[in-house]
């Protein structure tokens, strides 16, 4: 039987794996806004989301291929590369079809957000290169989604790592040394992401291992399509749940708008880094362990991950607006911050539907899933409107809190986790949500401001230790080491 390597290990190399990238970000986003501009830099997120849906057109393979290798963990090596083979061939032929597709519809598309002539221009100028991304998209997932289902993530992580950096930097030197064309922008991304491709592929070669040993067959072909095609609806509806609201926005306020928003959602939903790691680095082993015991393992993890999401999430509701003011300064933060603190509370549910949802992936429920999210769509589409006529983009922000509450509370019911650890949450629910709800009232820079900061924090922070007792157990070791070390130097 193949010794697997700890979850602790895993979860340390997925989460420096996560962070990297989060650095990259915030050193680069100030810099894109600087040379290219709120405008160019709102249509460069709409190019960016429309080509993300379009790249799942892969129809579910990729979680297919991870959730199947996993499963065959102790099997011949043969039988992995037959599985690995065969969902390459059919995700390269169905991302050629939705390359097809986007470069289709690109200019129908376009047209719906009111660019600029010259904005449109330059984007339409380089469609066919955004329509090659979709095949490279598909492709990318098939590999990555192997390296998962062998748990191969220091491998994985180092190559993401890479193609971040080289998607979020090349871009940039270009608009730098060129002009801020959005079709040498878009251009350099894309051929980045191609050389970003050919590091996944070699590494795979190396860590997987790939020796050629069995080809696709179509043996596989059911098991994939069986698993893929439920996993192929949350696909398609998860893009357009949540990319509906900078979509709705550019529509109906225009591309600044979208900056306004974009912005604090890109470094709101960094939080999920933790949540992303834990469920990413559970889905191989919850695959491979039977019903009883893949519960067990994800209420262990859900219950840690509440505790440690619910101080982060406090505290940087009351930090975004500091933060956001020095980061892109304060005309920008005047117009951002409260929407990033109430995409904070989403989060926050988001966060912790992460466990849920991986875990009915896993024991093979990935049908469930896509149920909630195919009858969430129009719902949410039609608040979003409502919202954004009615309240503005903070409005748009709450719409899409309020439908990660229900996500989450939809997926606890079906993973059958219990009313107890639902009673578990309502304490850290309503201290994030009181927190959002001060930051509303009391205005910053003020004494009732910093008091309310360090009051609910401080209260989150007793709630975890309350009710974590290993985190109690590790702050009273933690405590008298440190003053036992006070008492020796007096």
């Amino acid at each position: 039987m193949t010794t697997k390597p700890s979850l602790k290990r895993n979860a340390i190399i997925n989460f420096t794996g996560s962070v990297a990238p989060v650095i990259v970000s915030l050193v680069t986003v100030p810099m894109y806004l600087a040379h290219i501009g709120e405008a160019r830099y709102g249509v460069l997120a709409i190019v960016w989301m429309l080509q993300g849906y379009f790249g799942y057109f892969d129809l579910g393979l990729a979680a297919a291929t991870s959730n199947r290798i996993a499963q065959l963990a102790d099997s011949t090596p043969a039988e992995r590369e037959s599985v690995l083979w065969t969902a390459l061939a059919l995700n390269a032929g169905f991302g050629l079809l939705g390359g097809v597709a986007l470069y289709g519809l690109g200019h129908l598309l376009f047209a719906q957000f009111h660019f600029t002539p010259q904005l449109n221009a330059e984007v339409l100028a380089v469609l066919p290169w955004i329509a090659c991304s979709v095949p490279l998209s598909t492709i990318a997932g098939v590999f990555s989604g192997a390296l998962i289902g062998r748990e191969q993530f220091a491998a994985l992580n180092a190559v993401q790592f890479a193609g971040v950096l080289i998607f979020q930097v090349v871009p940039l030197l270009v608009a730098i040394a060129f002009k801020p064309d959005l079709q040498y922008v878009i251009g350099a991304a894309i051929a980045g992401g191609a050389f970003a491709l050919l590091l996944k592929v070699v590494i795979v070669f190396r860590v997987f291992p790939l020796r050629f040993a069995a080809g696709p067959t179509r043996r596989w072909i059911k098991p994939l399509f069986s698993y893929g095609a439920w996993v192929t609806v949350t696909n398609l509806a998860s893009p357009l749940l949540e990319t509906a609201d900078r979509l709705l926005i550019g529509s109906v306020l225009g591309p600044q708008a979208v900056s306004w928003y974009q912005v604090p959602f890109n470094l709101a939903i960094r939080v999920r880094i933790l949540p992303g790691v834990i469920s990413t680095t559970l889905f191989p082993r919850l695959s491979s362990l039977d019903s009883q015991s893949a519960s067990a393992l994800a209420s262990r993890a859900l219950r840690g991950l509440a505790a440690a999401m619910t101080p982060l999430i406090v505290f940087g509701i009351f930090l975004m607006q500091p933060f956001l003011t020095l980061w892109t300064g304060p005309v920008f933060a005047s117009n951002a911050t409260s929407i990033g603190e109430a995409i904070l509370v989403g989060v926050w549910f988001n966060a912790l539907a992460y466990i849920p949802y991986s875990h009915l992936q896993a024991i093979g429920r990935p049908d469930l899933v896509a149920r909630f999210h195919a009858l969430e769509i129009l719902p949410f589409v039609g608040c979003l409107w409502w919202a954004l006529h009615s309240a503005g983009l903070v409005g748009a922000a709450l719409v899409w809190s309020g439908r990660m509450a229900i996500d989450m509370l939809l997926l606890f019911w079906a993973a059958r986790f219990g009313a107890q650890l639902a009673r578990h949450l309502v304490t850290p629910g309503l201290l994030v949500i009181a927190a959002f709800v001060v930051t509303l009232l009391v205005p910053w820079q003020t004494v009732a401001y910093f008091a309310a900061w360090a009051g609910l924090v401080g209260a989150s922070l007793l709630w975890v230790l309350r009710v974590e007792p290993a985190v109690r157990a590790r702050a009273a070791a933690t405590m008298s080491t440190a003053l036992s070390y006070r008492w020796r130097r007096s």
